[in-house]
């Protein structure tokens, strides 16, 4: 398939103005509908953005990524259930895999697992305390003599800050029939569009890329893979993570600030089933 943008980074085509968030500008191809925000920055964005402030610190991250362990040791467990429709267990490559909760659901069902994580502190935490394999740096950095069964993205594809090479690095590192597992949010979903410019997910510079169905499976398939099947996840959060979110990314309207705060003090450390309406897994197969 020919992409209609022949590169992300370098597209020529016209660029039209969607909306402008924390000072980015918004942007939407009007010739391939692929919808980003250009970093005014590159060197050291990672750093920056994924500090230890973004895993404890609230606001677009997590007010503590730490507790949601079980959580997203149970979220690698279902996605390894879904997975195991497709594929017997082999070698796994998390991008962004954080402390490496999910990847040790995928361990306990039976994957060998490596990870790349850009914050140290996250990447320290899951070889010293969970036993696993993970290089801090980026995936675009990554370099490995390690062929892979399945690469996951989940949550990771929108912070990618050259798609392009990513996409490329991720073909180079699958065999043959390797598989990648996407976890994004539907810019094109009901949520996204009630919501608008306060769509939790316009969140720069931490999430820089915006896909729909259709332009995800187009950038994917212009690098070598071919959708093999979706759905909508079964994931939980936290609550109070939910409630930096909303607080993070709603306008500042009056008792907005002690409204949270109440929530947060009589039902923030109890989880919610999030209601994936904007939010789908995906998975492609290296073709």
């Amino acid at each position: 398939m020919k992409k209609a943008c022949s590169s992300f980074a370098a597209c020529k085509e016209e660029k039209k103005l969607l909306l402008v968030k924390k000072g980015f500008p918004i942007k939407e191809c009007t010739h391939c509908g692929h919808r980003f925000t250009q970093l005014k920055e590159m060197e050291g964005h990672l750093d920056k953005v994924y500090s230890d402030e973004y895993f404890f610190g609230g606001k677009d991250g997590y007010p503590g990524y730490l507790l949601e362990k079980d959580l997203l040791l149970k979220s690698g467990i279902n996605y390894a259930k879904i997975i195991s429709k497709y594929t017997k267990p082999g070698k796994l490559l998390d991008v962004g895999c954080a402390a490496g909760f999910i990847m040790k659901g995928f361990e306990q069902s039976g994957w060998d697992c490596y990870g790349v994580e850009p914050n140290n502190t996250m990447a320290e935490y899951g070889r010293k305390e969970l036993n696993l394999t993970i290089q801090t740096g980026s995936l675009e950095d990554y370099t490995t003599d390690i062929k892979f069964d399945l690469v996951n993205l989940i949550q990771v594809v929108g912070s990618l800050y050259d798609p392009d090479k990513s996409l490329s690095i991720i073909n180079s590192l699958l065999n043959k029939d390797g598989l990648v597992l996407v976890e994004s949010w539907n810019m094109k979903s009901i949520a996204a569009r009630i919501a608008g410019k306060y769509w939790h997910e316009y969140c720069p510079p931490s999430v820089i890329t915006w896909f729909s169905d259709k332009t995800l499976s187009q950038m994917f398939e212009y690098y070598g893979f071919q959708l093999h099947s979706k759905g909508r996840p079964v994931k939980k959060i936290n609550i109070n993570h939910g409630l930096s979110l909303v607080g993070e990314s709603t306008p500042n309207l009056p008792l907005k600030k002690p409204l949270l705060k109440l929530l947060s003090k009589a039902i923030g450390k109890y989880n919610m089933r999030y209601p994936a309406v904007d939010l789908k897994w995906y998975l492609f197969k290296k073709i």
